[in-house]
């Protein structure tokens, strides 16, 4: 047998699940004050000379 009550799981229960949503939250939107929005990008220079071969590390076509 349980040492809790079927009411004291279910409210225990509810606490995880609430304290766990707030997690979650926290988890997602953590930095997202340094996320580049799509007014903020930089425009790059235009005397500046654009590479001649992309950078495609990291990146497959299949």
């Amino acid at each position: 047998m349980s040492a809790l009550t079927p009411e004291q799981i279910v409210t225990l229960t509810e606490i995880l699940v609430i304290l766990m949503g707030i997690g979650i939250t926290w988890a997602v939107y953590r930095g997202s004050d340094r996320a580049e929005l799509p007014g903020d990008a930089t425009v790059p220079d235009p005397d500046e000379v654009d590479d001649a071969v992309p950078d495609t590390r990291g990146r497959t076509l299949s």
